[in-house]
């Protein structure tokens, strides 16, 4: 049985309390998990999580840093779920 890191666990909550309609960064992500300089843990953390509202969280400013079809995947999904203003915190 895989064991459950801390870290991903802190993180995973703290996106799933960006409310819909809202995105917000990495690094936001990571401080609200308590851990403010972890914003790549953030990305490591989605990528092995499944069922984590993931087009919520955006690189810095707002921006999408994912690359081809993710990138224009979330995009649609912004538009279509109505996102477009970054949480100012997460919670």
């Amino acid at each position: 049985m895989a064991t459950i890191n801390p870290m991903f666990s802190r993180i995973r909550s703290a996106i799933l309390k960006i409310p819909r309609g809202k995105v917000s960064s990495y690094g936001a992500i990571a401080k609200a998990a308590g851990f403010p300089r972890a914003a790549r843990q953030v990305v490591r953390a989605l990528n092995q999580s499944h069922g984590l509202p993931w087009h919520r969280v955006v690189a810095a400013g707002g921006r999408i840093a994912l690359p081809g079809e993710h990138g224009l995947d979330q995009r649609f999904r912004w538009k279509w779920k109505g996102s477009s203003s970054v949480a100012g915190k997460c919670g």
